[in-house]
């Protein structure tokens, strides 16, 4: 039987993963349905059986329903010590995997998939598997000129290069057009547009660190870091901003089922940086969260009592609160 509702998104450019996803979404399920017609599970943790068991639940008011699962391990490769690729247990997931109604589209996400495996053999067969690699820099430019005009922009392929070129992943391209398309009073972006961004202050940095915490992007937290040390700002500064972003996220998550105005109106924050708060609280439980913030607070004391050096201290705390 054909199960061209599961599909499987892998690849390093988790943006366009993100992006695709988001369309599929908005073409399926209205907004007012999305809180019983739309789910999003953890494959890091969530269970075969749980996603199995959502699948099969009817949608409600309505003939069609849409299940994520992020991070789904079920494709790695297996580890020294864990089950093979060819377990039993594979074998049933599989099996049940076959019984999924058509109502449902299933999609799983990750990285790093082990063609090997008989899951990823299975669903190329059976479903439908698409890769996102991480794009040239040909491609990447083009993508920074689409992505200005989604934003009602214009700008030049040559500065487009030129951003393209500056930024990591499309993550980080993605803030740094964001940040460019909200200064510019025209409609073209020019030359010194971007280098007013680009160019930045310590406060900007401290900004795109929280960033990437917030999106558990370990390395280049790590970098951002380093450049802010370099350019001598305070570690006690930097743990400051931190704590406080990791609070708005817990904020943002104990109000999950609050809409975005009224979260804009409890919490009072601007509503970019409010959208970002939102995106990122994704990322992590609650438990995690609150667990970030106990790190922060005994690094403040430790840091205090002369117990560890505030640098080294905090290059510790970011790597702890990606991984």
């Amino acid at each position: 039987m054909m199960n061209n509702n599961i599909l499987l998104f892998f690849g390093e450019e988790k943006f366009l993963i993100k992006e695709e996803i988001r369309k599929i979404k908005e073409s399926m399920i209205p907004p007012h349905m999305e809180a019983v017609n739309f789910m999003a599970l953890d494959g890091r943790t969530a269970s075969e059986d749980e996603i199995i068991t959502n699948a099969m639940t009817i949608p409600m008011l309505d003939d069609k329903k849409m299940m994520v699962v992020d991070n789904a391990r079920f494709f790695e490769t297996a580890t020294k010590g864990k089950e093979g690729s060819d377990s039993s247990k594979d074998d049933e997931f599989i099996q049940n995997l076959n019984k999924i109604p058509s109502y449902t589209l299933l999609i799983f996400t990750c990285e790093k998939a082990d063609k090997r495996k008989k899951i990823f053999k299975w669903l190329q067969k059976e479903g439908a598997v698409r890769e996102f690699q991480a794009l040239s820099l040909k491609d990447k430019a083009v993508w920074v000129q689409k992505r200005v005009a989604f934003y009602g922009k214009r700008i030049d392929l040559s500065l487009a290069y030129f951003i393209a070129q500056n930024t990591g992943d499309l993550y980080q391209t993605e803030m740094e057009l964001r940040k460019i398309t909200d200064f510019i009073g025209g409609e073209e972006i020019r030359k010194n547009d971007i280098m007013a961004v680009f160019s930045g202050s310590l406060e900007k940095n401290i900004f795109d660190l929280t960033d990437y915490i917030g999106m558990k992007k370990t390395d280049m937290a790590v970098y951002v870091l380093h450049d802010l040390l370099l350019k001598g700002e305070k570690g006690i500064v930097i743990l400051y901003m931190i704590s406080k972003h990791i609070m708005d996220l817990i904020s943002v998550k104990l109000l999950k089922n609050a809409g975005f105005q009224e979260l804009k109106q409890r919490l009072g924050m601007h509503p970019f940086v409010l959208k970002k708060a939102v995106e990122q609280a994704e990322n992590f439980t609650l438990g995690e969260l609150e667990r970030n913030l106990k790190l922060c607070q005994q690094l403040d004391l430790d840091i205090k009592k002369g117990k560890i050096d505030d640098k080294k201290g905090i290059e510790l705390l970011v790597a702890k609160m990606t991984e």
